[in-house]
């Protein structure tokens, strides 16, 4: 045999292992795709959902649109993540897989904050003014009514735009006092009248008039202290005026109202 036939042979022999090697190597990846994208084994056989307290489980978990049943693999859990996330109540998700089974779900829902009515319509706000609902009713009436705020446009899901941005942020501010005083939920509503003055109206029927109000952290703290004074006095449906500098003011309310109407 000549060195040129020898070579042949070689180079014949090499191309027929390298052909079978391919072929070899495409039944492995193809037997192990089938095995880890389409057999029984990999498939979700359960969903867990962590962080949830408004929303049922079964809510969160139609929304990512992942099944029991589906293949394990198959779904992007980026994708489903933001279909979580398109729920106004939830602020974020994430997702992530366990074992080789189930999938778990992790979400931090937004928190009711603040109801505003709007023309025949209740708004529910969060702490960062994302609107999370709209109805035709008050749904919820342990959470503080603020009142005099008109929109320029809302829709659930994004942040409320309005006209009048000094006044809302004056009231966040109050809500954020109040919380951090204690008597968040002793508040059923924060008014703000066309030109700015401030009004807070207690659950007990006491209002507090404040007028401008320009350090709304000192002025809640001020009305705690009247709201305990008067608490231990057993007073209550009165009318506090607070509008003045270091000088309050007590009035019975329907004394108060009797007056206004004198001619």
């Amino acid at each position: 045999m000549t060195q040129k036939k020898y070579r042949k042979k070689k180079m014949r022999s090499f191309w027929i292992r390298m052909i079978l090697t391919l072929i070899v190597l495409v039944l492995m990846c193809g037997t192990g795709y089938y095995f880890v994208f389409r057999s029984p084994l990999f498939r979700v056989k359960a969903i867990q959902i962590e962080g949830v307290s408004r929303l049922e489980q079964d809510v969160v978990a139609a929304l990512s649109e992942i099944k029991l049943g589906d293949q394990f693999y198959g779904s992007s859990l980026k994708q489903a993540a933001e279909k979580v996330e398109s729920h106004p109540y939830i602020r974020d998700a994430i997702l992530t897989r366990k074992g080789f089974s189930t999938i778990n779900i992790v979400v931090r829902e937004r928190e009711e904050y603040a109801i505003i009515p709007y023309m025949g319509s209740y708004i529910y706000l969060d702490q960062e003014r994302v609107v999370l609902n709209v109805t035709d009713g008050i749904l919820d009436s342990n959470l503080c009514l603020v009142t005099g705020i008109k929109f320029i446009s809302f829709q659930t899901g994004d942040t409320a735009l309005v006209q009048n941005e000094e006044s809302l942020e004056t009231a966040y501010q109050i809500l954020g006092a109040a919380r951090e005083a204690e008597i968040l939920e002793m508040i059923s509503e924060i008014n703000i009248d066309e030109t700015g003055q401030v009004k807070v109206v207690t659950f007990n029927g006491i209002e507090a008039l404040f007028g401008y109000m320009d350090n709304p952290a000192y002025s809640v703290l001020a009305l705690k202290e009247a709201l305990i004074t008067l608490h231990t006095r057993n007073m209550n449906s009165v009318i506090i005026d607070m509008r003045y500098e270091g000088h309050i003011t007590v009035q019975d309310r329907a004394r108060q109202e009797d007056e206004d109407d004198k001619p």
